[in-house]
């Protein structure tokens, strides 16, 4: 495993590696922003907290990874490869620095109009939001056409973006209903459906699929098991994360609190975190009995080989 990771850094190109170094940068990021919270008195929820700054920190790093890793699989294009990079990086970058700048300053970064500066400072937000979209958008398109591993990696890249894809829809569905809300009266952080529902949930849930589903793919590559079983867990486990993400929806939207379900969204998330957690389960299990014939290294780690394979 610790070699095929270093394959994955040795075979990267100049535009994956950039991707990893701002992956770095965010968590160095997460990491003061962790500091000022633990040191500082400010509320955990709220407006005006340390959260957004050290949790859009945290995500934007695991996203960054997570593309530049994707890449690998994907046929080596200079160009393309960078015009993603450089834009996934001004976006991220200027995003989380915004939210940064905000909570530095002791005021509101989201639906924030009490100033032409403070309202300027969000339309600028949406605008570089778009274009973290973009990106995402563009490299599940490209997976889905010429995305080189195999088949169950492959799958498991695939799935893992068509839900982060979903949870973007979602942020989208955020937003909409801050923006209701502020037409009204000021905006609670995080935003509320209802008596309490919290849409950032599944949001979170689906955006980080890129990292749950493609792990767990990785893995199984180091089993045991065959291909065909392997597809089966990483189907699984994406069915139980979706379903996850769809009952967080549901109960987000009937305005019920993320730790105050109904017996109608406690049942699915917890058949879909047994499908995930299941699949892992019996990817370790795999990992104790290596195969013999060994993990596939070339098709692993050099998405562009003879060896890879094209789903």
């Amino acid at each position: 495993m610790w070699e095929s990771l270093r394959e994955f850094w040795r075979d990267a190109a100049p535009y994956q590696r950039f991707l990893y170094w701002l992956a770095v940068a965010f968590l160095i990021s997460a990491a003061l922003h962790g500091v000022v919270f633990l040191l500082g008195d400010r509320a955990w929820e709220g407006p005006i907290s340390w959260r957004k700054p050290l949790l859009f920190s945290f995500s934007f790093a695991a996203v960054s990874a997570s593309v530049a890793w994707v890449m690998t699989f994907l046929p080596k294009r200079p160009w393309p490869g960078w015009a993603m990079a450089v834009i996934f990086a001004v976006a991220s970058v200027g995003e989380t620095a915004l939210i940064a700048m905000q909570a530095w300053r002791g005021t509101a970064s989201h639906f924030n109009d009490r100033t032409p500066f403070d309202e300027s400072v969000f339309i600028a937000m949406g605008f570089l939001i778009v274009g973290v979209a973009v990106v995402i958008v563009v490299l599940a398109t490209w997976s889905f056409v010429s995305l080189r591993a195999p088949t169950s990696l492959a799958w498991a890249i695939k799935l893992g973006l068509g839900l982060v894809v979903a949870g973007l829809a979602i942020g989208g569905i955020i937003l909409g209903e801050g923006l209701r809300q502020r037409e009204t009266g000021p905006v609670s952080s995080p935003v509320v459906f209802g008596d309490a529902g919290v849409m950032n949930v599944p949001h979170a849930l689906a955006i980080h699929a890129l990292q749950v589903l493609p792990v767990l793919g990785w893995l199984l590559l180091f089993s045991r098991w065959d291909q065909r079983r392997r597809t089966r867990l990483v189907v699984c486990a994406a069915a139980g994360y979706a379903l996850m993400i769809g009952a967080s929806v549901a109960q987000a939207a009937a305005g019920r609190a993320p730790l105050d379900p109904t017996i109608g969204h406690a049942l699915p998330l917890m058949a879909g975190a047994t499908l995930v957690a299941g699949a892992y389960l019996v990817a370790l299990r795999g990992l104790t009995r290596r195969r013999v014939e060994g993990y596939g290294g070339d098709a692993i780690s050099t998405g562009n080989s003879a060896e890879g394979t094209r789903t």
